[in-house]
């Protein structure tokens, strides 16, 4: 239901009436707040008047600023402009001066690219060119050395011209030389000349000819002087603690017949001197060696072997780093003859007299006198050492040195591999049996002996397996396998060679004897037809007639001068008539006379002349028969050798053939007119490689393959051969430990087993029996086996073969075995100290 127009109409005037009462509440209110703000205003408008006028005072000093400011713009646009115009005025000249600078630096650019150039040509030219270089003595090898010389050669010639470098050289050597300032020398010390001289075997001649020559060429003398080389040679001489006794021995000709001979017997006398000199000057050197294998003893290996027609006695000193260097064995006597136990015994009783007593040894350790306890041990080969002991040897029932244990080595009874125990050992000897049988020279266990290493391996290698080689291609090429022994006529060769070698030598020397007594004959004989005495020159020596003096210059340029020890003369050799070689040795080495002290008065010219002619004649004689022995010598070898050589196998491409085909190309020739095998070739023939081409021989013949049973032979010889190579390298300078000894056991063990079926009826040599049944027990003892063994005295009869050469010239056996015993003596001195220069060859 709509509401009644009434009811609206209140509605309406009481919205009306509230609108009104609103409008007069506002209006109320309106009047109140005019009454109230109004003071505010009026009290706002004041300070605002009052900030118009404080703005007003503003603005005029702002303008009076402002116009300040212009006038200070303008002054500044002023100075700007008088600033620019200076700027500009300095831009142009520093333009101007930077383009003369500009100029300026070009032209030094080029003189500085000019200037490089030569300084990069000067470093090209320096030795160093322009690097640090290694100091020389840094340097290694040869190329860099010679890089090196080239620089400086080029660099001397920039420096003196290309023309001027030898004189350069020859003048700065000799001022060097002479500059004490610089405190260098050229000139070698008299210790280093004396090392040059044993170390290249200069003769005397030798050295006074090249001393000669290099101050002729070089203007320098490089050598320290004859005398001050022969005082050092003479400081470390041994030969005064030796015996030299002559002796009469029968010696085989070349004919055939036995002759007598005057040879030297060489015996220490004084054993323990001679060895506590080596030690001192090991110590002092701090070369001595205690380790596992000598604990805190001196150990030495007594032995010596039979080299040529020579039997030599020596010991090894197992406390240095390489006790088998033949420079380091120690010499204790020599004798013409055979190394059997009755010589031995003869000529070295007193030697094995003092080794008997030799228990400890006593020497200078560089600070204190030490005492150390000696171990000895045997050395030497099967035979040497059988001797020793006055055993039978090895063609005896028992053939072992160390055990009793009997079989036959030759004839029908003869031990097998397949049917004889080899490899196990008889009853030990001891000292005190081997003294009730027979006379020991030395009071050392044979146990203690061992096998020795270097004749082991090298029997063994050339009988079971060169020689087996040998056997199967002679086989596959004849059907016959047993070769040729020709081991005798192998030695004959050698020993032939040795003696054309020391005959030639001899013939040379008697050649320029003859011709130097020739010259002295002729100038004699000139001499007496006249009887205006020759003025003496700055050439004539003191003697009452100088040949020298009275000849012509170039006639005697080797000669030289001597004091005589009873006048104390000034005497040219030749005037002495100290004319041979050998004389002339001597005469350095003895107390030299002149020829008138030794007649007792002045000898006439004729006189002299009758004493020239006699001593013409000698030497011509000897010259002759020299050159009758070289000849006969000569022509036996020529003719073993083409013998030997013309016993070979001719048939095109046999087996024989390829086998020394194999074996040269390996560097293990072992043609038949060869000596039996060296340690090198074993060596190199033992290698693996080497095994596998020797035997291609066989398996790879274009003759006729190999049968079943020689296949299986080839295999097992194969793994004999390379388990031989194993043994062969424990047979070294280590001290081995227990688990190298039993894999050394093991390999034997092997080794023994597949060369009994490789070779059953081969037969059992003593060599073999050493190495299977008494290495084991001798590497257990003494924890090595090569250390000390007979390698070194092997190599010594090389060294003492050439002396034989070298002192050919002195036909007096005591005075070339006293030379030969002081060069060996120096030999020791050298490897004592460190030096010794001897590779194995």
């Amino acid at each position: 239901m709509a509401p009644s127009r009434n009811k609206i109409a209140r509605i309406e005037r009481a919205k009306q009436a509230s609108l009104f009462k609103a409008a007069k509440n506002h209006e109320i209110e309106h009047e109140a707040e005019k009454e109230t703000m109004f003071p505010k205003l009026k009290k706002e408008v004041f300070y605002l008047k009052k900030e118009v006028e404080e703005l007003k005072g503003n603005l005029e000093l702002a303008n009076k600023k402002l116009q300040d400011a212009e006038i200070e713009i303008q002054h500044i646009k002023s100075e700007k402009c008088v600033i620019l115009a200076e700027k500009n005025h300095e831009k142009e000249q520093l333009l101007s001066s930077f383009r003369e600078k500009e100029k300026e630096g070009t032209y030094l650019q080029s003189r500085a690219d000019q200037l490089q150039k030569r300084v990069d040509t000067l470093v090209e030219e320096s030795p160093s060119r322009g690097k640090c270089l290694k100091q020389y003595n840094l340097i290694r090898t040869n190329e860099t050395k010679k890089d090196r010389y080239e620089r400086i050669i080029k660099m001397i010639s920039s420096f003196v011209g290309p023309l001027n470098v030898d004189a350069f050289l020859y003048d700065f050597l000799k001022m060097a030389d002479e500059d004490e300032d610089l405190k260098f020398t050229l000139k070698l010390s008299p210790w280093n000349s004396f090392f040059t001289v044993v170390k290249h075997q200069l003769s005397d001649g030798f050295l006074k000819d090249f001393k000669q020559f290099t101050k002729q060429h070089l203007h320098i003398d490089i050598f320290a002087s004859r005398h001050q080389i022969e005082e050092v040679k003479k400081t470390f001489a041994t030969s005064k603690y030796y015996t030299f006794e002559r002796q009469n021995v029968m010696k085989p000709s070349r004919s055939g017949k036995q002759i007598m001979a005057e040879t030297a017997l060489v015996k220490a006398n004084d054993v323990h001197e001679l060895l506590s000199k080596r030690l001192e000057m090991l110590s002092r050197h701090e070369r001595l060696r205690f380790d596992d294998g000598t604990k805190d003893s001196i150990v030495i290996g007594v032995g010596g072997d039979k080299g040529s027609d020579t039997t030599k006695l020596v010991i090894v000193l197992e406390n240095v780093d390489i006790p088998n260097d033949p420079h380091a064995v120690l010499l204790l006597g020599l004798y013409t003859g055979n190394d059997s136990h009755s010589l031995l015994k003869q000529n070295f009783a007193s030697v094995f007299d003092q080794l008997n007593q030799l228990h400890s040894v006593r020497y200078f350790d560089g600070s204190n006198n030490v005492e150390k306890a000696v171990v000895m041990k045997p050395l030497g080969d099967c035979k040497f050492v059988s001797a020793m002991y006055g055993h039978a040897g090895q063609n005896s029932k028992t053939p072992c040195y160390v055990c009793n244990l009997a079989w036959s080595t030759h004839g029908s009874d003869t031990a097998s591999l397949e049917n004889f125990d080899f490899e196990f050992s008889g009853e030990i000897r001891t000292l005190s049996d081997l003294k009730k049988t027979g006379v020991p020279l030395l009071d050392v266990d044979p146990l203690n002996a061992g096998p020795p290493g270097v004749h082991t391996i090298l029997g063994i290698c050339q009988y079971y397996c060169i020689d087996w080689l040998i056997a199967m291609a002679i086989n596959f090429d004849t059907g016959s396998s047993s070769p040729a022994n020709l081991k005798q006529l192998k030695k004959d060769l050698k020993k032939l060679v040795l003696e054309t070698e020391e005959t030639t030598n001899l013939v040379d020397s008697l050649e320029s004897s003859l011709e130097r007594i020739n010259d002295a004959v002729t100038t004699i004989q000139k001499n007496c037809k006249t009887t205006k005495p020759k003025q003496k020159n700055s050439s004539h020596c003191t003697s009452s007639f100088c040949i020298v003096g009275s000849s012509k210059k170039s006639s005697f340029r080797d000669s030289s001068i001597f004091q005589c020890t009873s006048c104390k003369a000034a005497v040219h050799d030749v005037c002495a008539f100290y004319i041979t070689e050998e004389q002339r040795l001597l005469m350095d080495q003895s107390n030299a006379v002149c020829l008138d002290c030794r007649h007792g008065m002045i000898p006439s010219i004729p006189d002299r002349l009758s004493l020239a002619l006699e001593i013409q004649k000698s030497v011509n004689e000897q010259l002759l028969q020299a050159q009758d022995i070289l000849e006969v010598a000569d022509s036996e070898r020529l003719k073993l050798e083409q013998h030997l050589k013309g016993s070979r196998i001719q048939t095109e491409v046999s087996t024989r053939q390829l086998l020394e085909a194999a074996l040269r190309s390996i560097g293990c020739d072992s043609r038949i007119w060869y000596q039996d095998l060296t340690g090198n070739q074993a060596r190199k023939f033992l290698r693996r490689s080497s095994i596998d081409k020797v035997l291609a021989v066989f398996t790879s013949n274009s003759r006729r393959a190999p049968n079943a049973s020689e296949k299986v032979k080839i295999d097992l010889m194969r793994s004999v051969m390379l388990d031989l190579a194993t043994l062969m390298s424990a047979a070294s300078n280590s001290v081995k430990n227990d688990d190298e000894i039993d894999e050394i056991e093991r390999v034997l063990e092997r080794f023994v087993g597949n060369l009994r079926e490789a070779q059953p009826d081969a037969s059992v040599t003593p060599k073999l029996h050493l190495l299977s049944s008494h290495l084991i027990p001798y590497l257990k003892r003494y924890r090595s086996w090569g250390r000390v063994t007979e390698q070194g005295i092997e190599s010594l009869h090389a060294i003492f073969n050439r002396l034989n050469v070298r002192f050919a010239a002195v036909r007096d056996p005591i005075q070339k075995a006293t030379l030969i015993v002081d060069r060996l003596s120096h030999f020791n001195l050298i490897f004592d100290i460190g030096s010794s220069w001897y590779k194995e060859e």
